[in-house]
């Protein structure tokens, strides 16, 4: 009976070696408990919301200032997005009584 070769038999040099069963590892033994050094302070998750849309019109200088803003977090490494960009605005109105007073003021001078 004649031996087949393989196509590439001409280019093997030196014995044949058999491959061999790998030897089986015992895995690491599993503790019962997880200690984790408490040093970590992790503060709580906050809760989620639910997102309703929102659609709103806004003069095209400002369109483009709030796209130049988000565009420049992104390329800078932040993933954030327009949307949570103008919630950070609307927190800061409400949170600041300072802004809301700034704002409020812009909002309601006369205009001629």
């Amino acid at each position: 009976m004649s031996e087949k070769k393989g196509r590439f038999s001409a280019f093997v040099t030196g014995p044949v070696i058999e491959p061999t069963a790998p030897k089986p590892q015992q895995p690491a033994p599993i503790p019962d408990t997880l200690e984790l050094p408490s040093t970590l302070p992790i503060p709580a998750a906050p809760e989620r919301e639910d997102r309703r849309p929102f659609s709103t019109r806004l003069k095209p200088s400002l369109k483009k200032a709030l796209d130049t803003y988000t565009t420049d977090l992104k390329l800078a490494g932040w993933p954030v997005s327009q949307e949570g960009v103008l919630e950070e605005l609307i927190k800061a109105l409400s949170d600041d009584a300072d802004l809301r007073e700034r704002v409020t003021a812009r909002l309601t001078k006369r205009r001629t």
